[in-house]
């Protein structure tokens, strides 16, 4: 049968999420290539090109956003949900003691 316990280090986990949204921030393209890509306006493939590459880096821009920000965030929810969980069930239980 399936082990349906959650285990969790939260200093671990905690450190694991930050270092997603600190290694994601700076993962930034430069949009220096896509300033000398008017070369290709001059004919109807490189400008469909540009429009390709436009999306592109906003996609990427979008993708690092959320990944540096929402992701981080939404993971640390979870972990402060997981905490809290635990917290009630432990309080719930009653346990006896009983010397043999």
């Amino acid at each position: 049968m399936a082990n349906k316990d959650v285990y969790m280090d939260t200093r671990v986990f905690t450190d694991i999420v930050n270092r997603i949204g600190g290694a994601s921030s700076k993962c930034v393209l430069s949009a220096n290539p896509l300033s000398k890509a008017d070369v290709f306006e001059e004919t109807s493939v490189g400008k469909e090109m540009n429009e390709i590459l436009k999306l592109y880096y906003k996609s990427t821009e979008v993708y690092r956003n959320e990944t540096s920000d929402s992701l981080p965030r939404a993971l640390l929810k979870v972990r402060d949900s997981m905490i809290e969980q635990d917290k009630i069930l432990s309080e719930g239980l009653t346990v006896e003691k009983n010397r043999r």
